[in-house]
Parts: structure tokens; sequence; C-alpha cells
């Protein structure tokens, strides 16, 4: 099988190729980002543009299978165009119906959505629920935006997978997610506190593959077993931490990245307030999807390399 991966230089693509190029039956591993990437294997093959560069369409009409990755994740990452709503959306949508329109007939399609596109649950939902993302949360728009492109071409016949992961976390996941873990502070809310799952990138990793050679289609949920509240996790990685006012860590969050363009867009931490649970059921049946890391403490103790509780690797200089 021939494989193409878009945003392949994310950090998830540094899981997903290392596992696919170790996988016998992947003939060919096309990778593709507007980033360089590294690698000499003789199964890999490296693009690097635009998602919507005729090169890139040309390279997946002679492919097997895709796994379409690319999407601005964080709004800074564009640099001086990090407002550019315009850019953005191109690079979210018209990119994600650039590759759709390329596809060759009877080719198939591994699309990572986000649990991001449900907008808030107190009770686990499955993959048959709306999709409501939290107003004003651009990132959750622009996925529910790119999953309708997909769905479109869903009725048309094309063999697609959506997943939708709940946050992941690992040793190569955002920076700023791991950054925000390591600094003993969690925003005060009203009791209870909102639950909720993260997902290792190893375990959506292994998702995606099994995906490829699945004759699944349609949405799949990622998630773990459990949930703790965004609190809980804070208490099982420090012995002391603070509670913040909301009010205030969201002002900071807007001012960082609006006047110095640090962190992601504001709406990112605005999740982390409202509780979002996901029925996996359908991974684990469709895809016999086992997770290596089921539940919230062995995600975090796997991200940071240390159990529950110690906090040692976390402060050394």
């Amino acid at each position: 099988m021939r494989v193409l991966i878009t945003g392949a230089a994310g950090c998830l693509g540094q899981v997903l190729v290392p596992m696919l190029l170790d996988d016998p039956r992947i003939t060919e591993l096309v990778v593709h980002d507007w980033r360089a990437i590294v690698g000499d294997h003789p199964k890999l093959k490296t693009l690097r543009g635009d998602i919507r560069d005729p090169a890139l369409a040309h390279a997946i009409k002679h492919t097997h299978a895709v796994v379409h990755m690319a999407f601005v994740v964080i709004e800074s990452d564009l640099g001086r165009e990090r407002g550019n709503r315009v850019l953005a959306r191109a690079i979210n949508i018209d990119g994600t119906r650039a590759v759709v329109d390329a596809l060759a007939p009877g080719a198939r399609l591994i699309q990572l959505s986000s649990a991001s596109v449900y907008g808030t649950s107190h009770e686990a939902i499955t993959e048959s629920a709306g999709l409501k993302p939290l107003p004003g949360f651009r990132y959750a728009e622009d996925k529910v935006l790119a999953e309708e492109v997909v769905i479109a071409a869903e009725r048309e016949g094309l063999s697609a997978v959506r997943l939708r992961p709940h946050i992941i976390l690992g040793p190569r996941a955002q920076p700023f997610l791991r950054t925000v873990l390591r600094l003993p502070f969690y925003p005060r809310l009203p009791p209870p506190a909102p639950p909720l799952q993260v997902v290792h990138e190893q375990d959506v990793a292994t998702a995606i593959r099994a995906a490829l050679f699945s004759p699944v289609t349609g949405a799949i949920n990622l998630a773990c077993e459990d949930s703790l509240s965004f609190e809980a996790m804070q208490r099982s990685l420090h012995r002391f931490v603070l509670g913040v006012n909301p009010g205030l860590a969201q002002a900071a969050a807007r001012a960082a990245f609006h006047l110095f363009g640090i962190g992601p867009d504001p709406a990112w931490s605005a999740g982390l307030d409202r509780p979002l649970i996901l029925d996996s059921g359908r991974a684990r049946q469709a895809l016999s999807w086992r997770p290596r890391f089921p539940r919230v403490a062995d995600v975090l103790a796997a991200t940071f390399g240390q159990p529950p509780g110690d906090t040692s690797a976390m402060t050394r200089p």
C-alpha cells in the first residue's frame, strides 16, 4: 500500500511516521508539510509545500490512502499572519477540499478531526451526537467545516474515517499543552469541577494505522476510559497547586496571544472550563482499538516520564 500523510512534520506525525515505516504492509510512505522533514528510509519520500499545491495533488492521485492531518492548530504558528482568518480557513478548509478532490477512485482517506467538534457534554457521547463547537472556538469551528467537506464526499462514495481524538498528550504533544500542565495552576471553578479526557499520541497513531487497513467508515471517537477534571490532573502532577480566577486566566491568555503572539487561540484554555466526555466504544469494536494508555493517569505519567504526583522530573533545570 502507498500512503501519503499531510501535516507529517507536526507533533502526531513524529509518532505516526516511524510506526507506518515499520509496517510491512506499507510499500511507500509519502510525507508532506510546509516545514522540512528530515528522514532516511527506503520507503520514505518527502514533499514540502502548501497543502493546496498542485504538486501535492499529483502525488495524492498515485496513492492508495491519505492520512490528512494538515491543519492550523495554533494560529500563532502563522507568525505575523496569526490574525488572518482568511489564510487559516483557506489552509484548513480549502486544503481539505484539495486533498479530497485529488483522491483517486477507490482511495481511502483518514481525516484527523477533533473531539472539540462536539462542544461540551456531561455524559459520554457517541459519534451520533450533533456537532456544536463552542462559540468563538475557531479551531473547533474549522474542524466541523473540514468534516463537512469529507462527509459530502462520503455521500458520493468516498471511503473515509473521521477520527475525533480528545486532548492528545505524550512526549511529543503540543508544547503549549505540556507547558500548561507543568505550571501548578488551574482555573478555580464552582464545584463540581468539569470532567475531561485525554488520549496518548501513540494510541491515536495506532488508531490511524488500524483505520488504514479496516473497511470501517464514518466518525470514530478516541479517548481514555476514565476522566478527571483539569484541577485533578494538576493535583496528580504537582505537590502544591494554586487555583486562579478563571477570568484573570482568560485575560492573560488573550493578552499573550494578541499582544505578543504567544500561545494558542484563547478559546483553547476556555475549553478546559467545560466538560467533554466521549464514548470510545466504536473504536474498540470497529477498529479493535486497545489503548496502551487506557487511563488519564497513564497518559499523564507517560507524557512527563514519571509516576503521578512525582514532580521531580518537571522541576529539574
